[in-house]
């Protein structure tokens, strides 16, 4: 019996030494760290955080490993044990990227001050690198720093003129302050770097519509709709304009589209009611006024005992 197994275990390690030959390495020759970064790559995040462990019990005191497995374990959400291992690998040895990437994941865990810090401390390393100053401007965003928000973005762009994303947030914040035409340059330079950016074109749609361009605003609305049909917040805002405009045509077929998307949707049934009743289609009004307070949305009660009762008079 022990013969055999040992006979087995023979044979296996013969196969591999054969696969070391054919590979042109040895066997032993793939370290700890390697078989990390390997996992990581291959997106077997748990076993990367097992290599990385056992890479940093032979070598305690290289800030690297600390580092690449804060990504790992970063990759699954633990981001307390992440904090930790950039916070490890920041004791040993201070580099921009610990700092760069220990604040992305306060980012995560929603730590701004903390993030802020991080980021801050990442560029006095080095200030000329645009996603550092995009990442700032992104933190004080959400700290409400909206003027240095501002700032940060812009230099950002005067670093990386490509950066879209950057131009985009910039835009959004300059139309939230109200300055639409400074906005739309902004938006409008983000669409020319990619024309794929259905919030570059929602966005601009917004400034468009505050400043009576109604009709460049339904064109933008048309093209965020086509790079994302799913999203019914479009639609809305799209039949706003159209029934501002009076074409309730248009207007009840994207209610329409809604309610397809989101058949519980008592806003959508209302507004729609309302379309059909400026279009005089009266029956079809009542019956969406009417679905819709069953939904929820019990203003539409109140207009339909208005209209539904003058046609029931009528009759």
């Amino acid at each position: 019996m022990q013969a055999r197994f040992f006979k087995k275990q023979f044979v296996i390690i013969k196969q591999l030494l054969l696969l070391s030959v054919l590979t042109g390495c040895s066997l032993w020759d793939v370290t700890k760290l390697e078989q990390g970064l390997q996992n990581y790559d291959e997106g077997k995040y748990y076993s990367a955080v097992y290599f990385f462990t056992r890479a940093i019990w032979e070598d305690p005191v290289d800030a690297e490993l600390y580092f690449y497995r804060g990504n790992a374990r970063s990759k699954l959400k633990n981001y307390k044990d992440a904090l930790l291992d950039y916070t490890r690998a920041l004791g040993l040895e201070p580099k921009m990227k610990y700092f760069e990437y220990r604040g992305l994941t306060y980012l995560e865990i929603e730590g701004y001050n903390n993030a802020i810090d991080d980021f801050n401390s990442a560029l006095s390393f080095e200030d000329d690198i645009a996603r550092l100053h995009f990442n700032c401007g992104y933190t004080n965003a959400k700290l409400g720093n909206y003027e240095k928000a501002i700032e940060n973005y812009s230099i950002a762009i005067s670093l990386d003129s490509t950066f879209a994303k950057a131009l985009v947030n910039r835009g959004d914040l300059l139309a939230a302050s109200g300055e639409h035409q400074k906005a739309i340059n902004d938006f409008t330079r983000a669409i020319l770097l990619n024309r794929m950016d259905e919030i570059a074109y929602y966005n601009r749609a917004k400034s468009f519509a505050a400043t009576g361009k109604t009709k460049k605003a339904i064109r933008d609305f048309s093209a965020a709709i086509r790079l994302n049909p799913l999203n019914t917040n479009y639609y809305f805002l799209k039949a706003e304009l159209l029934a501002g405009q009076g074409d309730f045509i248009n207007a009840s077929e994207n209610y329409s589209i809604i309610i397809s998307l989101e058949p519980s949707n008592g806003n959508a049934y209302y507004n729609r009611g309302i379309c059909y009743a400026n279009l005089d289609q009266k029956e079809s009004a009542c019956e969406d006024f009417n679905r819709a307070g069953e939904l929820g949305f019990y203003e539409a009660y109140e207009v339909m005992n208005k209209f539904c009762k003058k046609i029931g008079n009528k009759k």
